[in-house]
């Protein structure tokens, strides 16, 4: 077996459940322009250039080694690996990191006689130019999408890793479609296996990435390198890889409400020890001997101690990783989760949220779809209901998502610990193959005890037709507004337009037929007498506000 053969003990086509990634099926990758070679300005096609096998094309460096100035305090830089599956993510986090942590390049899988493709998100570090560079190897099985979409919420930048054997693949366009929502400015792109390919296919690629970014609103001239990472030049490809990396280093504007909060990935004990739990700190400091929440135990716990890779430190801040010690926790009674000051996070069921909807998700979503919700670490089923703000703090709530919707009442399966502010991702995780799965996100605007905490309606319209005209031209009879078994007078005095201009009220029944008297205190028109004494045609129009809360209605005149 040779090293390519080594590195992909499993088909690229195979998910970890045996599940096909059909391309041909993929709604999402279809629309990529990726087909053809980049045209020039006279309309001729660039021919391709040779260039060395981990060349950064796109990468400007305005700094040396040398000129970047040395940091005491080191700035943590948290960087999510993507791509499809096989396509060299854990490869290449192996051959760059300096620091391994216990739960770096998948171990837990490996010893368990498991897939050799990643299936957990692995964590590793090194040291660059006074950063600390976090790296979050995410697995690229369609199936494991929401591992993806959990480490995500911690992510600065992204290293997209692309095949350059095959292009981009169903799960490199979905990756894509993330970071260009969370981290857009803040992409690399790794073109692997270059060995592969020949000078002119490799040009071929580079150019189809360029249109692929430039379509997911990725800045074109992100930077493209190319490497391979296996063999004689892996060691030429790693150092391609780590000047990349600081040529693109900054710093994140972190903004902290000052409590402690921890999304938690690996929990695990150590004998003689206690449990340690790892994660990145997401807001605010925790030092040795704070006491922090720990909801899936339902208890307070103090932290015993604490490590930065492999460091013992006593306090760790906004977007450092770190590893928390805590006296005899039951392992298995945790998962990913989160850990926080008390009082820092609260419990949400029902939220009010902003909506920024995905124009390449093509599913059609109704009023009370399911849908997956992600929010930290945590992904659990919501009902959706899609409003219109109006006016005085009321929502109007449509049928279905279109263009109209300005927010979203989020109705969780169960409840999560969250606060106002979190971002969330809303995805059909269900719909595997058929296209883009990720449907919307914005951020939760009020936390909720009920739905009926917020103002909704829908709007309700009945249509009539003017019977005929009664006494001295101030009122109407009108017919097919309501049946003989509606409640008329539940719509005393509502306000009404007839099709000639009128404004109206509701007087009450006649009869028992369902026909009503309309008040028109300005009288009709000459006009509209003639039209009714002529048989034509007048309609009266009733619009209401049926609001959800209280099941009152309203009319009102558009």
């Amino acid at each position: 077996m040779n090293e390519r053969d080594d590195e992909r003990t499993v088909s690229e086509e195979t998910g970890v459940n045996g599940l096909h990634d059909r391309m041909a099926t993929n709604v999402l990758l279809e629309t990529l322009p990726i087909d053809g070679d980049t045209a020039t300005e006279n309309g001729e096609t660039a021919s391709p250039q040779h260039k060395s096998n981990s060349e950064v094309d796109g990468a400007a460096c305005s700094q040396s080694l040398g000129v970047r100035e040395s940091r005491t305090n080191k700035v943590c830089l948290n960087v999510g690996i993507l791509g499809h599956v096989d396509c060299g993510k854990t490869t290449l986090a192996r051959v760059i990191s300096s620091i391994a942590s216990t739960a770096a390049f998948d171990k837990h899988a490996k010893a368990q006689n498991l897939r050799a493709n990643t299936i957990d998100l692995g964590f590793s570090s090194l040291n660059v130019d006074g950063y600390t560079v976090a790296l979050i190897d995410c697995p690229g099985h369609a199936s494991l999408i929401g591992a993806v979409l959990s480490a995500s919420s911690v992510f600065d930048m992204a290293v997209v890793v692309v095949d350059a054997q095959k292009g981009v693949q169903p799960q490199t366009a979905e990756h894509l479609l993330l970071v260009s929502i969370l981290c857009p400015q803040h992409v690399i792109i790794v073109l692997n296996k270059i060995d592969l390919v020949n000078s002119e296919q490799l040009e071929s690629i580079r150019k189809r990435m360029r249109k692929v970014l430039k379509y997911f609103g990725i800045p074109s001239q992100s930077p493209i390198v190319s490497v391979s990472l296996v063999g004689s030049r892996a060691s030429e490809s790693a150092k391609a890889l780590i000047e990349t990396l600081r040529c693109n280093l900054y710093e994140p504007k972190r903004i902290s409400s000052g409590r402690f909060v921890m999304s938690v990935d690996h929990c695990f004990p150590i004998r003689g020890k206690g449990t340690v739990m790892t994660g990145t700190v997401v807001d605010g400091c925790c030092s040795v001997g704070m006491e922090v929440v720990i909801p899936s135990l339902k208890e307070k716990r103090k932290v015993k101690g604490m490590q930065r890779w492999k460091e013992d430190i006593k306090c760790a801040c906004m977007g450092e990783r770190v590893g928390v010690l805590f006296q005899d926790i039951p392992t298995k009674d945790i998962d990913r989760t989160v850990i926080f000051q008390p009082a820092a996070l609260d419990t949400v069921q029902v939220a009010l949220a902003s909506i920024t909807q995905i124009s390449h998700f093509k599913c059609e979503l109704s009023d009370r779809s399911k849908i997956h919700v992600s929010i930290g670490f945590e992904t659990v089923m919501a009902t959706c209901q899609f409003l219109v703000e109006d006016d005085k703090e009321e929502f109007e709530q449509l049928s279905n998502l279109d263009e109209r919707v300005t927010a979203v009442l989020l109705t969780l399966d169960r409840p999560i610990y969250a606060r106002e502010g979190s971002f969330y991702m809303a995805a059909k995780l269900d719909m595997q193959g058929k296209g883009c799965r990720f449907a919307f996100y914005g951020n939760v605007l009020r936390m909720l005890s009920s739905g009926n905490e917020v103002c909704r309606f829908r709007r309700k319209h009945r249509s009539g037709c003017v019977a005929r005209i009664e006494g001295d031209r101030t009122s109407v009879i009108c017919t097919s507004l309501f049946s003989k078994e509606s409640d008329v007078d539940a719509f005393l005095s509502t306000v009404v337009k007839l099709s000639t201009g009128e404004r109206g009220t509701i007087e009450g029944p006649f009869g028992k037929s369902g026909k009503i008297r309309v008040r028109v205190s300005q009288g009709l028109s000459d006009e509209t007498v003639a039209a009714i004494t002529a048989g034509e045609k007048v309609t009266v129009e009733l619009w209401m506000k049926k609001y959800l809360n209280n099941g009152k209605l309203m009319s009102y005149l558009p």
